[in-house]
């Protein structure tokens, strides 16, 4: 138990500039080489293209890219990554609420619904927050951190 909490305490905080050493705005290229790691996916067939990748060695984190740069970073997955106020994957809406009690914005859910809700922050308005999609049970699924692409319901769809 001990090394598991040793382990999610050594992870980076997700941030809305991004995650340990991957900053938003970064190519696919620097963001593959501040990882270590191979990023997989849709190729990128335009720099307008919009396309999301993941990286093996990091579950539950995928990256996105417009434009040919990063604008986000999502995690879900039984991520055990967190903000740097705490707050992670199952976490409730109260307690984003709590973590976040200014000027966070409440949006319902666009597929699920009420009580499912959007809960979005922003440290600089429309350029860079951190946006949390709850599910039915009023639980943290799903984090987006980045420019305004967070507000965009379906990815690069």
């Amino acid at each position: 138990m001990i090394a598991l909490l040793l382990a999610a305490a050594a992870l980076p905080h997700i941030t809305p500039d991004g995650w340990g050493k991957v900053r938003i705005g970064m190519s696919q290229a620097e963001v593959a080489k501040v990882l270590g790691a191979r990023l997989a996916g849709e190729p990128l067939d335009s720099e307008e293209a919009c396309v999301e990748k993941i990286a093996d060695e990091f579950p539950g984190i995928w990256f996105m890219f417009q434009e040919g740069k990063l604008t986000r970073i999502s995690i879900g997955e039984k991520s055990r990554v967190t903000t740097p106020r705490g707050t992670g994957l199952g976490a409730s809406a109260d307690d984003v609420r709590k973590a976040y009690p200014k000027g966070l914005k409440a949006e319902p859910h666009y597929y699920l619904g009420l009580p499912a809700e959007y809960l979005t922050f922003w440290t600089t308005p429309k350029k860079r927050g951190v946006r949390f999609e709850t599910d039915a049970r009023r639980r943290v699924e799903t984090i987006h951190a980045g420019d305004d692409s967070i507000e965009l319901v379906e990815g690069c769809a």
